[in-house]
This record gives structure tokens, C-alpha cells and sequence, in this order.
């Protein structure tokens, strides 16, 4: 049994709105490795096992941008952050990640994936050394049929629209230097190409990052992407601030959880719960330059390395001392005593969570309290849809099971 003091979520910061008739016919055909493979997600956060290799890699291809997005950190980065990752690293920890049956990864970090020139040769090496769920991340602003065609083929799983509004205004304020109208074009292209060759696949997502300017917004976002989506996802606005050797960033959203984290720092403590990385036992993250990374914290790409895939396999480094201690220090209950952990809004998010499902009160004043629990202020409160059209997939059906739900 999972330990009640121990936060950690499976689906840290994201939520499901809507699973189409199609994405669970995918679920279901995909067969026992990936269903192993998605037990194994629940699993190693309700035991803490990292067990003997990540069960996802994050790839940053790229991390170039076309867009200039206000709620992310990409356009922080100095000249020298900027770079795609060599071919022939890609391909050296695709072979090594196949000895040990890696079931998943995503090809993404802060850029542009499309911008990858060898993006669909990526995709189809991955598929050949045995992935079950390959995928990415793509504002879909440069999308052709082409393009389209050729990721198809490539045999990817999954392809993830972020998209943020439904309505032009506030998606074009969000993704400077996006036009609604091409994006809306392109999502709609990429679903035709897909029914024209025939396929069912891969599986079409579309998520928003939920801030307090689009949280009213999400009924009409399923209602505009329902027809043509496998699977419509919420994620919970993270890193207001971004400390760097040069200055600092600041987010220029703000969260649609109106929350203060010293508050809920200091309600963790009364109530004796404490915040355990999901991330330290399921997942690594490659940035393009090689090095490994625990997170997608922003802070953790200067202060968080755990090594480096040109000098070391990336089994050492998952076994390596730097994970080690990281791990540790939360499964201790110390993980405010790593500077990029203690100012990580994730454990933040996720403690808020269990207090309020504790029926913690938040805040001075009985209006507080109502926002606090209002569905459409924290729309990803549980990965449980609220007023919104249900579903729920292989993860969240395993930990109904164990009563992680």
C-alpha cells in the first residue's frame, strides 16, 4: 500500500478532459508490453522503484523555437543554449534504450520538434529498436501535408497539439508570433492526411496550459477540438520564475490555482505530507547538447545534471550517484533542501491537491475558499474530468484500482 505521507502523482500537473472511441481502441490493441508499460507508471510511484532503466526518455531534438510563447522558458535561453541534438547521439541511446526494452519517448524538451530536419528518421529508428509509444509535442505552426505524411509513415503514436485557447485573442496574446487561423489549418490538415492514407494513428491530442486568463475556456475547447481529437489534456501553468546565471525570467501568466506557496508549504508540514518527484523513477530527459536532467525544470538545465550521454550510457547515469542522492533526499522527506526542488512549483501543485482532497481550508476569506474549489479555477485538480466529458485510460483505470485515484 502506497504511504499516505508520500505525495506523488503518476500525472503530475496534467489532466485528461476526453479519450475518443478511437484512442481506447489504440489502448486496447496496443497489447500486453504497453499495458505492462503503463502499470509500470503507477507502479514505480506507489513502490518508489526506479527500477534498472527510465520507462520513458524525454528528447529535447531541438531546442530552437519559432514562437515566442508567454508562459515558457525557451526565450530565456542564451545563444549558446541553442542547438539540436546530433543524429548520431539520438541513435546511440536509441540502442542502448532498446537493450533494456525502453517502452516510451517523447521527442521534445523547450523547442520546435518540426524545426528537427531529421525528426521522421527519429521517429522511424525509435519504432525499429522497438518503442511502443513514440510522440511529440508540436505547435503546429509549421505543419505541412508533407511534413504530415512523413510522420505518419515514420510510425509515430502519438502527436500533441498545444494549443492553449480556443479563441484567437487569447491564444495569439499567449503564442506571440502565432496566427489561430494557421494553427486551427494545420491540426485540421494533419486529421485529413491521417483518414486519407488510412490510419488510425497516430493518436491526435490537443492540451492547453491552464492559466487564469483561459480557465473559463475549457468547455469550448473540447467543444472545438472534440470532433477530430483522440484525446484532449489540461496542464497546470508551472515555473513563475526562472533563475539564471545572466538574470532572472518571470512568467507572464499566472496560474489558474490561486495559490500561496508558502501557505501550502506550511499546511504540507502541519498535515505531515511530503513531495516525492514522480520524475526521479520514471522518466530522464536528453537535452540536445547530451547532458541528462532529472525534470523539466527550467533551473534544472544549468543546476541539475546527472551526467552526460557523450562520456557515460545513460544505464550509469540513471544508476548514477547524482540520481541516487536526488532520490533519496526525497524518499527522506528533504527535498526542499535542493535549491531547484525547493523553489520547484511542482511539489506546490501537487501538495495543494492532497491537502484540498483532505478538505484543507486555503486562504483568509470565505470567496477565497469558493475559488479554491471551484472546477473551472483548477481545472486539473484530479485527472478526473469536472463538467467536462470523462474518460480515463490505462493510468488513471491502475490507480482506481490501488486506490491512488
Amino acid at each position: 500500500m502506497a504511504d499516505n505521507s508520500k505525495v506523488s502523482n503518476p500525472y503530475y500537473t496534467y489532466g485528461i478532459l476526453y479519450l475518443s472511441p478511437n484512442f481506447k481502441e489504440w489502448e486496447a490493441a496496443k497489447g500486453k508490453r504497453y499495458e505492462e508499460y503503463r502499470r509500470a507508471w503507477v507502479e514505480r510511484i506507489a513502490s518508489f522503484d526506479a527500477g534498472d532503466f527510465p520507462l520513458n526518455i524525454n528528447v529535447e531534438v531541438t531546442s530552437r523555437c519559432n514562437l515566442a510563447c508567454t508562459f515558457c522558458t525557451q526565450s530565456s535561453l542564451r545563444p549558446d543554449q541553442l542547438g539540436d541534438l546530433p543524429f548520431e547521439i539520438y541513435t546511440k541511446v536509441m540502442a542502448e534504450a532498446a537493450e533494456y526494452h525502453l517502452p516510451a519517448a517523447n521527442l521534445n524538451g523547450l523547442g520546435e520538434p518540426l524545426l528537427t530536419r531529421h525528426l521522421p528518421e527519429m521517429i522511424a529508428f525509435a519504432k525499429q529498436k522497438g518503442l511502443v509509444d513514440v510522440m511529440f509535442h508540436t505547435n503546429a505552426t509549421i505543419m505541412t501535408e508533407k511534413i504530415a505524411k512523413d510522420l505518419i509513415e515514420a510510425g509515430l503514436d502519438k502527436i500533441i497539439f498545444s494549443m492553449d485557447s480556443p479563441e484567437k485573442e487569447t491564444y495569439e496574446s499567449m503564442r506571440i508570433n502565432a496566427k489561430f487561423e494557421n494553427a486551427l489549418k494545420n491540426i485540421r490538415l494533419f486529421a485529413k492526411v491521417r483518414e486519407s492514407l488510412g490510419r488510425k494513428t497516430p493518436t491526435i491530442r490537443l492540451t492547453m496550459v491552464v492559466t487564469d486568463r483561459n480557465a473559463h475556456q475549457v468547455k469550448d475547447f473540447v467543444k472545438l477540438w472534440q470532433p477530430i481529437a483522440d484525446q484532449i489534456t489540461l496542464q497546470d501553468l508551472t515555473w513563475r520564475t526562472k533563475l539564471l546565471d545572466n538574470g532572472e525570467w518571470s512568467n507572464k501568466e499566472k496560474s489558474a490555482i490561486p495559490m500561496d506557496m508558502e501557505e501550502i508549504r506550511q499546511k504540507a508540514r502541519e498535515h505531515k505530507l511530503s513531495f516525492v518527484c514522480p520524475a526521479l523513477f520514471q522518466s530522464a530527459w536528453l537535452f540536445w547538447n547530451s547532458d541528462i536532467i532529472p525534470c523539466s525544470n527550467p533551473n534544472a538545465r544549468q543546476h541539475m545534471v546527472m551526467g552526460n550521454v557523450k562520456n557515460a550510457t545513460l544505464k550509469q547515469v540513471w544508476d548514477g550517484e547524482p540520481y541516487r542522492e536526488l532520490r533519496k533526499l526525497h524518499l527522506e522527506g528533504r527535498w526542499e533542501e535542493h535549491p531547484v526542488c525547493k523553489d520547484c512549483e511542482v511539489p506546490m501543485v501537487e501538495l495543494y491537491k492532497a491537502l484540498q482532497s483532505r478538505n484543507v481550508v486555503f486562504g483568509a476569506t470565505e470567496e477565497n475558499n469558493r475559488q479554491l474549489v471551484s472546477p473551472l479555477a483548477i481545472p486539473v485538480v484530479s485527472e478526473k474530468s469536472q463538467d467536462v466529458t470523462s474518460g480515463e485510460d490505462i493510468v488513471n483505470r491502475i490507480k482506481r484500482e490501488k486506490g491512488m485515484a
